[in-house]
């Protein structure tokens, strides 16, 4: 049923795993996807100062969880285990993370991982993290601080979600998203999404 290879549990066929998977209640399978990514999430953000977490200029190309290999050895990068940790928080959902430092916590995550996802232009998974991080904020978050700079959690998610939504052609989307940041920006904040807005 199960296979146990250099320290590694597989399930040796899909269905099996989903069987298992399913016998857990809801409350459980949220803490167990909860347990996972809060686990990797701590590895990924071990060897950061406060100062490159709260600014959110994370370089994943440079980072490596494993410092060394021997030769055939795969290696996960950062990006890629920020990206699993992300998703077992979404799979959690915002509704079982109690207190807003947290939720603001995952979406920031959200926030690295949709970066990350346009940047290799992979914008349909983009919009998804940029999405998931709006659900872990919530539309009635909109503060001052959020918007300083262009590079706070709000205005990155929304501005991202925008232009992840014309990377993909939904327009709709793209104007939905906008007219959060037209409400709640100044005009020279707002401008690269006046932009995007033009462009859908």
């Amino acid at each position: 049923v199960i296979e146990i290879v250099g320290g590694l549990v597989s399930f040796t066929h899909d269905l099996i795993q989903q069987n298992v998977y399913e016998e857990f209640e809801l409350h459980q399978r949220q803490n167990l996807h909860y347990d996972i990514g809060v686990f990797l999430g701590a590895k990924v953000f071990a060897n950061l100062t406060s100062t490159e977490t709260e600014s959110l200029e994370i370089r994943f190309d440079q980072m490596y969880i494993s410092e060394s290999k021997s030769a055939g050895e795969s290696v996960i990068s950062e990006r890629s285990l920020l990206s699993i940790a992300t998703d077992h928080i979404n799979s959690a959902g915002p509704d079982f993370i109690v207190g807003q430092p947290q939720k603001e916590l995952f979406a920031k995550w959200n926030l690295l991982v949709g970066k990350e996802m346009a940047n290799i232009s992979n914008f349909g998974s983009a919009l998804h993290y940029y999405e998931e991080g709006i659900r872990f904020i919530g539309d009635g978050v909109w503060l001052d601080e959020y918007i300083t700079n262009g590079k706070k959690l709000c205005f990155g998610l929304y501005e991202g979600a925008a232009a992840a939504s014309l990377a993909t052609r939904k327009g709709d989307l793209v104007e939905y998203y906008t007219s959060f940041i037209f409400q709640h920006a100044s005009f020279e904040n707002s401008l690269p999404s006046w932009i995007i807005l033009m462009l859908s």
